[in-house]
Parts: C-alpha cells; structure tokens; sequence
C-alpha cells in the first residue's frame, strides 16, 4: 500500500493550561517512530477528556485510532470510530476517520462494510479544501480496489489524483497520482508501463522531495526487471534499495518483495546460498508481518530452493505450509470478489430505487394535473402515464434480467467458461454429502505456464487456458464437474467412477493436452500438464479437504517427478 501523507493533520488551537496541543502535537510527530511512547502520551490526554474542545477532541480521537492502528487493534479501531464519528462535522477530519474505519474493516475481512466507508469518503471531496485531504481519501480508494483486484476502477480514483492540481507541474498529487498508475500495472503485469511511467514518477516525486514515495516505485520498477530477463540490473539495483529502506522504513511490505525478488534472481543464476539468505529474510519477515498474501510467495520460493539443494524434507514442509496459505489467499480473494460485486449492486439498486421513487413522484403530478384537466386533456394524461408505467416495467424487467447474468456469472470462470472456484468447491462436498457415492479428485495444472505468459504475452496464456478446457472438456462424462480453482490450476470431481477408470481419464487428458497444436495461437510451443488423483476413503481421507490435500501431494509428485505426469495418491 502506498504511503498515506497527510492522514494526522495538526490542530493548531489555544493552548490550555495542560498543554494538551503541545502533547497532541507531539504524539503526532512520534506516532510512526515510537508507538510505545505515543500510547502513553494517550493515556494522559484522555484523563483530561472532559475538558478538551472539540478540536482537540477529534484530534485526541483521531490519534487514538491511528495508534490502534499502527498495534493492529482494528476491532477496537473500528469501534471507536463507530462510537465517535456521528460527532464529526468537519470534512477534512471526517474523512481521516473513514479512511481508518474502511482500513480496519478490510483488515477484519469486513470488506463490504470497507467499501461503503470508501463510498462515504469520496462522497465528501467536493467538500474538501486541503489538498492532503483530497489525495488521501482518493488513495484509499485506490489501495482497497487494489486489494480487491479492482483495478480498472482504482486507476479512475488514480487519474483523479493525477489531475487535483493540473495546471501546477511536478507537485504532490502528480506523485502520488503516478505511483498509484505505477502500482496499479505493477500488479496487472504491465512491465512496459511499470517502466515507462516509472521513471516519470520518480522524476516527478524526486522534484517535490517525496523521497518515501520515489523509493517505492524504484522498488516496483526493479522488482519488475528482476521478473523479467533483465534480472541482473534488476538484482543490482534491488539490493541497493534494500538498503536505502534500511534508513528510511525497513518495516515496509516493499522490503519483503524486493528481498523474494532478489532471492528468485539469485536462485535462476544458480547461487542457491544468496538465494536462501534472502529466501528466508523474506519468510520470516512477512510471517512476523502476518502479511498472508506475502508469506504465500516467499514460502513458495524457499520450497523450489529447499528442493534445488536437495533438501526434500525441508522443501515438504515449506511446500505444505505454502498450500495451506494458497487456499487461504484464493478463498480471501473470493470472499473479495463477492463483497465487491455485493457492493456494486447495492449500490446499483439504491439509485434503481431512486429513480423510481422519482417516477412514481412525477406520475402523481400528471394524476394531479389530470384531476384539474378537461376531459380531452385527462385522455391524453392517461396515455402518458400507461407509457411512463410500460418503460418502468421494461426498465425493471432489465434490472432483473441483470441479476440474473450476476448469480449466473457467480457460478462460471469468465474465461474458460468452466465452474469458478466456490461452484465447484459446493458441488464437490455436495457429492460428498451422499455415502453411495464413490468420489475422486483430480488436480492439474499447466507445466510452465509462466514462461508461457512471458514469452508470447497473457493473451496466448489466455489462448492456451481456454484450449485445454476444451480439450479436457471432451474427455468428460455429462455428469462430471469440471472446475478452475485458480491461475493456472484445474480439478475435475468424477462419480462413481472406478479407480482403473479414473487413472485412464487422466491419462486421456494429459495425452490431450500435450498434442494440442499451438500454431492457431499464432506461436509454436509445447504444452503439458501435471495430475494429481486421490479417491474418497483412500488413507482414511474422507472430508472434501482431505482429499484435495491428497490430490495436491499427488501433483507435487508428478511436478516434482519431471512434468506431464500422472500420479494416484495411495
């Protein structure tokens, strides 16, 4: 997430007899550097609660929540927001209050209630003055869509902080606004852009002294070359920025990817030992964190060192424990990519209900104005209104028509047009519901996808992703579920179907997918996939969970055993 300038802004009011400005203002400067000091300091304030003025107030307010922020207290966050907002009038501190409140419900996995909070803050930017205000509120828009893979809105909220102050070259809104575009390719693979408009951030925000801000997207701009094959000035430049962060915050998420960048980097030349020491500084960094979607990658990366050294105990268990945190991300992302659309069509419906509210308002003026007309006018009134009624019962019809594409949407990959991961996840401990049945799983996913996406582009990814569910689709019985969990990783839930029968399935879609011919996706390359079988009841697996756990060992097997395999869990 970017850095946030301005969310504690000085009170400037008459000084007590306690100094309470004095110490306000103090803990303000030390909030970041020393919490421990600042949360004393709190304590003193709020002994002398009764007798502060409204200023000092939100500000005492406002710096408690900031506090509970930074010790990760979100639930008591959040409620002391709730408990103390419906007090503040003031724009620009109101808005402050709701970018904490929307942080602390995305960090309690509240992100419904995130969004809504989001929505009230830009609801109030026509009401603000402060430029700080105005790009904070729009930056934590920007950061939660990220969260919630939203990206083409949260680069609207990022255009809209590009243009706060137009006409003024090189300020601050124009560095924060381009870090953000920066950040917002970054994450969509944009490499071309994360450059290009990389060194144009870094030029803008090192003009305005934004350093803090300039060594992000430094950071972004290597880690991307690092991805790339252009991993040697990438890896130079990532370790000197590791240590530019020492000095400035060694705390921050970016430290944690540049030092996973640099351990992959290490580990493609082949020096496992430099690669390790930045492996590890990276898990343990982000598991002191509890940042999941980071201790997800880098246990991901230490399990291929572990194995490149040969240590397959060690390799196992970072393995395990890196499944574990990839279910956990996919099925946080879900819950994400619900609330997100939830939020839409709540939204949607409220201005859908306004506008009808609106028509029924204006049809009651036209019976009105009926009521006073002549007889010939009354006719023509009453042919209006059955045409208002005849567009308000077409317009509704639509409305439904579109929720029903949405719980349809709800069930279907968009680009493969297979299950989603939660349908098939249903589906399958449906299955399991009932004892005459005999269940299997089985998992695959594309050997060396990656590679395929950043040689020929992630529209040929794309190409290959909907040509193999074709491919496999073929091999299935009408009864079988056939499901995309994520990425590149594919299930198939087959019933009643022999454990010889389920093998040869398998077998029919691995010979499938490895003799498609690529050259219709304008390149010739090779494909392959890697399975993954386990059956109900095998080694006491009975629950959905235990046997996808049993299928993904399966394929880690035949991954591990040299690709395009075909391995039974026993």
């Amino acid at each position: 997430m970017l850095f946030v300038g301005s969310v504690l802004p000085l009170l400037v009011v008459a000084n007590t007899k306690f100094d309470v400005d004095g110490l306000l203002a103090d803990i303000s400067k030390t909030l970041k550097t020393s919490p421990g000091k600042a949360s004393v300091d709190l304590a003193k304030i709020k002994e002398l609660e009764t007798t502060l003025n409204t200023k000092q107030k939100e500000k005492y307010y406002l710096l408690s929540v900031a506090s509970l922020t930074f010790n990760g207290k979100y639930s008591e966050q959040v409620a002391l927001i709730q408990s103390v907002i419906g007090q503040i009038q003031d724009p620009e501190s109101r808005v402050s209050f709701l970018y904490y409140l929307s942080h602390g419900y995305a960090s309690l996995g509240e992100y419904e209630n995130a969004l809504f909070a989001m929505n009230d803050g830009i609801k109030l930017l026509p009401s603000l003055s402060a430029l700080e205000s105005k790009v904070d509120t729009l930056l934590a828009a920007v950061t939660l869509l990220n969260s919630l893979h939203a990206y083409d809105e949260a680069m609207l909220y990022a255009d809209r902080i590009y243009a706060l102050d137009a006409p003024i070259a090189n300020n601050f809104a124009r560095c924060i606004g381009l870090a953000s575009k920066v950040e917002i390719n970054f994450l969509k693979n944009e490499s071309n852009l994360v450059r290009s408009l990389g060194l144009k951030a870094i030029q803008v925000c090192d003009a305005n002294d934004t350093k803090i801000i300039s060594l992000i997207v430094k950071s972004l701009v290597a880690i991307d070359l690092m991805n790339s094959d252009a991993d040697q000035q990438g890896l130079s430049t990532g370790l000197s920025l590791l240590v530019e962060f020492s000095n400035a915050n060694e705390s921050s998420d970016y430290v944690t990817q540049l030092e996973e960048s640099i351990a992959r980097a290490y580990f493609k030349k082949g020096k496992l030992a430099e690669a390790e020491h930045y492996g590890a500084l990276a898990y343990n960094r982000a598991k002191s964190q509890n940042v999941v979607q980071l201790m997800e990658k880098t246990s991901e990366t230490m399990a291929a060192i572990k194995r490149k050294q040969g240590q397959s105990d060690l390799a196992m268990d970072y393995f395990e424990i890196n499944l574990a945190l990839k279910r956990k991300v996919l099925d946080d992302q879900l819950h994400k990519n619900l609330a997100y659309q939830r939020v839409k069509f709540d939204l949607q419906d409220k201005a859908n209900e306004l506008a009808l509210s609106e028509q029924k308002n204006k049809t009651l003026t036209i019976e009105k104005a009926l009521q006073q007309g002549k007889n010939q006018n009354l006719l023509l009134m009453i042919t209006l209104s059955l045409i208002l009624v005849t567009i308000l019962g077409a317009w509704l019809i639509r409305t439904l028509r579109q929720k029903n594409i949405f719980k349809v949407s709800s069930q279907i990959d968009g680009l493969t047009q297979i299950s989603n991961r939660s349908y098939f996840i249903e589906s399958a401990k449906l299955a399991l519901k009932n004892p005459a049945n005999s269940v299997s799983l089985i998992l695959f996913d594309m050997d060396h996808f990656k590679s395929i996406n950043d040689t020929f582009g992630h529209s040929t990814g794309d190409w290959v992703l909907r040509t193999v569910c074709n491919t496999v689709k073929a091999q299935l019985r009408p009864s079988d579920l056939f499901g995309r969990l994520g990425g590149e990783e594919f299930a198939l839930c087959l019933v009643n179907l022999s454990e010889p029968g389920v093998l040869a399935l398998a077998e029919r879609c691995r010979s499938g997918v490895a003799a498609i011919d690529t050259k219709s996706s304008g390149s010739q390359f090779l494909i392959s996939a890697s399975f993954g079988i386990a059956t109900h009841g095998v080694r006491g697996n009975t629950s959905f969970e235990d046997i996808l756990a049993a299928a993904d060992k399966a394929l880690y097997f035949s991954k591990n055993g040299g690709r395009n395999l075909v391995s039974v869990f026993q």
